[in-house]
């Protein structure tokens, strides 16, 4: 059993193994040519190489992670512990505002692919790939199914808006965007070109796909203060990460504020 095997065996989602495999890859490139390989390099070759990886929590996190498995696979004792990991950063909220929601979404309506995928985005709160890869079989009246990250599924209902849009489209391709090839979905970075567009248009700006994602779980986190709705309907394992996606308005903080009225 090779390595990437190993991966999948152990229940690790297609995206991750590539990600591993390809930190073992470059570490053991690196250690070969320090005359060790991975399974006989010392704690101070890990840190030396760990040290031309970017100082970032995710980087730094997927090798460890890669080289603990590693090490695993090999039944050996390794100095995985080595890696140096930053602290997470603390998630910043990227919501737009609500009159930048309206503007976009008044902008989107009626317009195929671009603004189709921007509401996607605002109503489902859909990732890049998803959008890229959304497909009409996963789409019933009031209701579709996603699955995203870790191969979560989960069925969502549609809004009102969203569903007037997608039943207007003429099914032509198993895609809901077709991409240049016969037979495939369009590549994810067009997803990003396009809401550019739309965004553009309604006068506000670049603005990243990941951006409606964060629009769309503070919005309805504003409205319902419901948390773990908000956190089902992301597909969000922790409430922590949604917590992550929501803002607090300065009048929440006013409220607070005023709820320390100890004299009365």
């Amino acid at each position: 059993m090779d390595f990437t095997s190993y991966l999948l065996c152990r229940g690790k989602a297609a995206n991750t193994v590539r990600v591993y495999v390809a930190h073992v890859t470059r570490a053991e490139t690196w250690m070969v040519a320090q005359g060790v390989t991975l399974d006989t390099a010392t704690a101070q070759h890990v840190v030396d190489y760990t040290a031309t990886l970017a100082w970032s929590n995710s980087t730094r996190g997927q090798f460890r992670s890669a080289l603990t498995h590693w090490f695993q696979w090999r039944g050996v004792h390794g100095p995985d512990r080595a890696v140096r990991v930053p602290p997470q950063p603390e998630m910043v909220c990227r919501a737009l505002e609500d009159d930048e929601a309206v503007a976009l979404v008044k902008a989107a309506v009626g317009w195929y692919p671009h603004g189709l995928m921007v509401l996607l985005g605002l109503y489902l709160a859909l990732r890049r790939q998803e959008i890229a890869v959304a497909e009409w079989d996963r789409y019933e009246p009031g209701w579709y199914r996603v699955t995203g990250k870790g191969e979560r599924t989960a069925t969502l209902p549609v809004h009102p808006v969203l569903a007037g849009e997608l039943d207007g489209v003429p099914r032509r391709s198993p895609w809901v965007f077709p991409g240049r090839y016969q037979g495939d979905h369009c590549a994810a970075a067009t997803v990003g070109v396009y809401i550019d567009q739309v965004a553009a248009y309604a006068g506000i700006g670049h603005v990243q796909p990941h951006r409606l994602r964060h629009t769309a779980l503070a919005t309805a986190n504003d409205r319902l203060g419901d948390l773990r709705a908000v956190q089902t309907f992301a597909r969000h394992t922790r409430p922590d990460t949604t917590a992550g996606y929501t803002r607090t308005r300065r009048q929440r903080l006013r409220d607070v504020s005023d709820a320390l009225d100890y004299l009365t």
